[in-house]
């Protein structure tokens, strides 16, 4: 199995203030801080972020979050629309084809070494969702505040 190069891992980090800009406007756009934290916090974050660490496939990232999605019936968190999108979608969005997709089209020629786009790939999407898992907690303070229930992430 191939590994990042520091030439990767280099674009990489050039790529993180597109990505945290990315995370924050998706959470802001989903309207997040009108979630309950026990609808939407970081506990649903940080089992995405876990099933991201454990994978080297993006696909079982997005497959993850359309389960949560299936699973939100009374569509709370996940399938929330906010804007005419969902959460859901918005997170998939940003992976296939926002700005995960665009991080890495500026880091990876596949025509070079195929092999390392997934291994780019997934380290992005766990950048961006780190991303957002911190924006989420700064958010918190935001929501406190509607919540008026003091509820601890």
């Amino acid at each position: 199995m191939r590994s990042l190069t520091l030439t990767h891992r280099r674009a990489i980090d050039r790529s993180k203030d597109a990505l945290v800009r990315a995370a924050e406007t998706l959470l802001d756009d989903a309207q997040v801080t009108r979630l309950r934290q026990k609808d939407f916090g970081h506990s649903q974050l940080r089992n995405l972020i876990a099933i991201a660490l454990e994978t080297e496939s993006p696909a079982v990232v997005t497959n993850f979050i359309r389960y949560q999605m299936g699973r939100d019936k009374p569509a709370k968190s996940w399938s929330n629309l906010a804007g005419g999108k969902s959460l859901g979608n918005r997170f998939i969005h940003e992976i296939d084809a926002g700005a995960v997709q665009k991080a890495l089209n500026a880091i990876v020629d596949p025509s070079k070494d195929a092999e390392l786009v997934p291994l780019v790939r997934i380290e992005l999407i766990r950048h961006f969702l780190g991303f957002a898992s911190r924006y989420l907690k700064f958010l918190d303070l935001q929501r406190h505040g509607h919540e008026g229930e003091g509820e601890a992430a």
